[in-house]
């Protein structure tokens, strides 16, 4: 079930991901669509197997968790996501803060990263599905 899991919620968060930056004309708050699509889809992943499954099941797995926990998170983030006017001019002192904003949000996105996949994990190893 590992890999009907990550596939299903691969495809959800890239669904997810597409729909939404579209909607809303955003790339998360990383500025990338690819780190955007890993967090939703680690955030799906980890809804899907934690979750108690309902809805249709196909595959052997239910799908509304992980489509439900991906669509929440991606807007959340969304808007968490920084919102900045093109033609706006940064001084000196704010081009400063926004580098040391930037390294928070790195460091924060990694440690969350870290977090999805040890409890992703954890729930193959403590729980395995007999089948």
């Amino acid at each position: 079930m590992f890999i009907v899991d990550l596939f299903v919620a691969l495809i959800v968060g890239w669904i997810i991901v597409s729909i939404v930056s579209r909607a809303f004309g955003t790339k998360g708050p990383w500025g990338s669509l690819l780190w955007f699509f890993l967090v939703v889809s680690l955030f799906a992943w980890a809804g899907g197997v934690w979750l108690v499954p309902f809805g249709p099941i196909f595959w052997g797995i239910g799908w509304l968790p992980i489509v439900f926990i991906g669509f929440l998170v991606s807007l959340l983030l969304t808007a968490a996501s920084p919102r900045t006017p093109r033609w706006r001019r940064t001084s000196q002192k704010e081009a400063t803060s926004e580098a040391e904003s930037r390294a928070v949000v790195d460091a924060i996105f990694w440690i969350v990263v870290i977090c999805l996949l040890i409890f992703v994990l954890g729930h193959y190893a403590w729980y395995p599905r007999v089948g």
